[in-house]
C-alpha cells in the first residue's frame, strides 16, 4: 500500500511527483478508508505505543504511523492520496462479515497538535474523526524531544543550549521566543510543551466532545485503565487483557542538566496551572522527572 511501482515512477517522470501522486490518489484512493480516529500528539508523549495498542485491537484495521498529511505539503496531494495510507474498504466489509462491529482505523501524527494549519485541514478533510491527545509533563517531554532530535534531525546543541535558545539564559525576562533560523512548525522543544494555546486552536475547529485528552503519565502507569477509556470514547469493545506491544522508552543520549530541568519546571509552572484549570484535570507534573 503506497509503494512506488514502475507505472508510478513512469508517471512521475512524465508529470512530476506531486501531480503523479494526485493522479494516483484519484484513481485508487476511493477504494480505501478514511481514519475514524487520529492521535494528534503531543510528540514524545506515548503516541506510538497508544497507536500500537489500538492497531492490535480486534475491531481495528491497522493504520499508519505518522502520515504527516495535514501538517506538510502532502495535503496538496488530495484526500484520495491520503486514503491510500489506510486499509481498503473491502477489509472492513470482510470484518463485518466475520461479525465484528464496529470496525475502525486510524493514524498517529504527533506533530499535528502543534501545527497551526492542521486543525482546519483535519476539520475539512475528516470532520467525523475522533481525536486523541496525550499530554506529558512538558519538562520531561522537552528532554525526550531534544534526545530524539539528536538522533533524528541533526541536533548538535546540548540540552542547555536548546532550552536557552527559546527562553534565554537565567535571569532573562523576555519570555519565550523562536530562535533565529527557526519557524513555528520546527521541533521547538520548549514551545511545544505550552499545551493550552495548541488545544484552544484545535477547539476552534473541532467540537470538544470529539477530543479525548489523556495525561501521558497515567498511560505509562496503567495502560489497561486508560485503554478502557479510549475504547469507550471510540465506541470499541473493551478488552480483558491488552496484547503485548513494545513501548518506546528511549532515554536522552547524555545526562539532562538538573539545573536546566529545574528551570524548565519553573518556567512551565504557570502554564501548567492554567492548563489544569482549563481542562478540569489534576496534572501532577511537579513530581520527579518521568522515565
Amino acid at each position: 500500500m503506497g509503494s512506488r511501482t514502475g507505472v508510478t515512477a513512469a508517471l512521475e517522470r512524465t508529470v512530476g511527483r506531486r501531480q503523479a501522486r494526485r493522479i494516483r490518489g484519484r484513481l485508487m484512493g476511493r477504494g480505501h478508508l478514511l481514519p475514524d480516529f487520529i492521535i494528534i500528539g503531543a510528540a514524545r508523549s506515548g503516541t506510538t505505543h497508544l497507536l500500537g495498542q489500538l492497531n492490535a485491537h480486534p475491531n481495528v484495521l491497522e493504520g499508519p504511523r505518522e502520515t504527516h498529511f495535514f501538517d506538510t505539503h502532502r495535503h496538496t496531494y488530495g484526500l484520495s492520496w491520503y486514503r491510500l495510507r489506510f486499509p481498503a474498504d473491502k477489509a472492513r466489509r470482510q470484518a463485518y462479515a466475520q461479525g465484528l462491529h464496529p470496525v475502525l482505523t486510524g493514524e498517529s501524527s504527533p506533530s499535528y497538535l502543534s501545527h497551526p494549519n492542521a486543525p482546519a485541514r483535519v476539520a475539512r478533510g475528516v470532520p467525523e474523526a475522533r481525536l486523541l491527545v496525550l499530554l506529558r509533563d512538558p519538562a520531561a517531554r522537552a528532554a525526550s524531544h531534544w534526545a530524539w532530535c539528536l538522533r533524528q534531525c541533526g541536533e548538535i546543541r546540548s540540552f542547555r543550549e536548546a532550552v536557552e535558545a527559546e527562553i534565554g539564559t537565567p535571569g532573562d525576562r523576555h519570555g519565550i521566543r523562536i530562535p533565529a533560523g527557526k519557524g513555528v512548525t520546527d521541533p521547538l522543544v520548549v514551545r511545544r510543551g505550552i499545551y493550552q494555546p495548541q488545544l484552544e486552536r484545535w477547539l476552534t475547529h473541532v467540537p470538544r466532545e470529539r477530543i479525548l485528552v489523556i495525561q501521558s503519565e497515567r498511560w505509562f502507569r496503567d495502560p489497561p485503565a486508560v485503554m478502557s477509556e479510549v475504547c469507550d470514547f471510540l465506541g470499541l469493545p473493551r478488552q480483558d487483557r491488552l496484547p503485548r506491544v513494545m513501548r518506546n522508552r528511549n532515554k536522552p543520549h547524555e545526562p539532562v542538566d538538573p539545573d536546566v530541568l529545574a528551570r524548565l519546571r519553573e518556567f512551565y509552572r504557570p502554564y501548567n496551572e492554567t492548563l489544569a484549570e482549563y481542562l478540569g484535570m489534576d496534572l501532577d507534573w511537579d513530581e520527579q522527572l518521568a522515565d
